[in-house]
């Protein structure tokens, strides 16, 4: 595995982010690649607690993961996993979201 992207991430009161794949889009009805097709793996390493709401849903599997401080959570890119974070209520929410890829050739360049 070969790390395709990695940064922080801050999401403020009221940000939020609707169900997605990290690799795919639904187009048509049927799942097809989107802008990031080389991300196999996603992986979420969780940097604070001091905010309400942003939990981690994965909505077709009925689980909701509560962000803690050194939480890492990892999954497939695909839309097997598809997932949602609902509306931060309070405080800023942090995490560091890194990116695999099995292509040596789509590894993140430092």
């Amino acid at each position: 595995m070969f790390v395709d992207a990695v940064f922080v991430a801050c999401l403020f009161p009221g940000d939020s982010h609707i169900a997605h794949a990290d690799n795919e889009r639904r187009e048509h009805g049927r799942w097809v690649p989107n802008h990031t097709p080389q991300r196999d793996c996603t992986g979420l390493a969780y940097l604070n607690d001091d905010f309400t709401g942003g939990e981690l849903v994965f909505p077709d599997r009925d689980v909701i993961i509560i962000p803690k401080p050194g939480l890492l959570v990892g999954f497939l890119s695909n839309h097997e996993f598809v997932h949602a974070v609902p509306k931060v209520r309070s405080g800023k929410r942090f995490c560091f979201p890194i990116w695999f890829s099995v292509d040596s050739a789509k590894a993140m360049q430092v």
